[in-house]
Parts: C-alpha cells; structure tokens; sequence
C-alpha cells in the first residue's frame, strides 16, 4: 500500500494562506478604524436662516451658525448680483446675528438672496418687498 502524505501538505499549505489572508482582512481594517478616529472633525459653518425682511430699502436677516466655527459674513448677492453695502458680521457658533443689506427694493417683489462667508459657507433664500 501507498502512504498519501502529499494531500495533507497541501492542505496544510492552503489553510495556512487562508488563516494569512483573513489575519490581514482584520489587521487591515483595525487599523482603518483606529487611523479615522485619531483626528478630531469640526463642522465647518453651517448656517439657516431664522427670520428675514425687506423694509423699505434696508433687507434685514438673523442668521443662525449651526456649526462647530466662527464665520464671518463678508459678501452677498441679490438676484445673483453682487450687494455692495454689506455688514461684515462674525457669527460665533450656535448663535444668531443680524445681517443688514441697504439696497434699492421694490414693493411686492420677491428677490432671492445669497449670503457668503470668508470659508464659502452659503445660505440661499427669497423674501418679498413689504
């Protein structure tokens, strides 16, 4: 009779390989897990609006940061075009500030604003002219 010890090492051979590759499936993916926690991740500005209105020719917004930095407002537009007479407002987060526009409005219009920060934080919305 014939002995059949080459069957058994290549089985060993292949559970081997197996137990490496699985060996380095978790290794690989403990180390993912603890390399993304070491960092700490602030939002950046995220902003809402709370209120907004259009008195006669002064636009008037309180807009709230919802994220984990200060912003600073520094420009905005009104129909897509640039509004020259801005306030500079520091927005410290989870608070609201008071963003005032003096421009040229026309009762029962309807106009869509953007506000921009320094770090590109964007808020978008409409008000009508009282």
């Amino acid at each position: 009779m014939k002995a059949r010890k080459g069957i058994s090492a290549y089985i060993a051979v292949l559970f081997l390989i197996g137990l490496a590759v699985a060996g380095g499936a978790i290794l690989y993916t403990g180390l993912l897990s603890s390399i993304g926690s070491l960092g700490t991740y602030e939002l950046p500005g995220i902003l809402s609006v709370d209120a907004a209105s259009i008195v006669g020719d002064t636009f008037v917004a309180y807009i709230r940061n919802l994220g984990d930095e200060s912003v600073v407002i520094n420009s905005a537009y009104i129909d897509g075009k640039n509004a020259t007479s801005v306030s500079k407002v520091t927005i410290n987060p989870n608070t609201v500030k008071m963003v005032s526009i003096v421009g040229t409005f026309v009762s029962g219009t309807k106009y869509s604003f953007r506000v921009v920060t320094t770090d590109n934080t964007q808020v978008v919305f409409s008000v009508k002219a009282d």
